[in-house]
């Protein structure tokens, strides 16, 4: 199964299960009344997760980025639940 990449319009929203700033970020979005698509990435955690880490290397561009949620904004990656709040406030 091969990675879905990020949207080239609006926020793209990687996220695995249990996990409090995915959560976060999702409801910060949300309240402030913008549309994103959610990428549920259990199935690539649990079975290709060599794969998935590689994909998310090549797009992000870094191998330190390993947290979740991950967060593109037009296909570029903007980083975690902080990054988005910064963004939105500017």
């Amino acid at each position: 199964m091969e990675p879905i990449p990020p949207s080239c319009k609006g926020f793209t929203v990687y996220t695995k299960s249990g996990c409090p700033n995915c959560r976060n970020v999702k409801n910060l979005l949300k309240k402030e009344n913008i549309e994103f698509t959610v990428i549920d990435c259990d199935e690539y955690l649990l079975f290709e997760n060599d794969t998935f880490l590689s994909f998310m290397n090549e797009i992000i561009g870094n191998e330190e980025k390993r947290f979740f949620p991950l967060v593109f904004v037009d296909g570029l990656f903007l980083g975690g639940y902080i990054e988005t709040q910064k963004y939105l406030q500017q």
